[in-house]
């Protein structure tokens, strides 16, 4: 079960979202794919399978870091 501010993270980014998938390319820019990442590793927090949760988190903590470099040398 997500905590109350893991929620609020959620509908934060989910309210990002709306408006925002009429750019062909929104989801492709690096500080698009740290926003993606880091909404799928908290959604990620709440599955029961550790293993798998994380593979999961692994995952989107390689793409979030790799895509926070390139934000900072943008």
């Amino acid at each position: 079960m997500l905590s109350n501010a893991a929620r609020d993270f959620i509908l934060h980014v989910t309210n990002y979202f709306h408006g925002h998938w009429e750019d062909p390319e929104w989801g492709k820019r690096p500080v698009n794919q740290v926003l993606v990442g880091l909404t799928i590793r908290e959604l990620a927090s709440g599955l029961e399978d550790a293993s798998l949760r994380r593979q999961i988190e692994n995952a989107a903590s390689e793409a979030i870091a790799k895509n926070t470099q390139q934000v900072a040398h943008a």
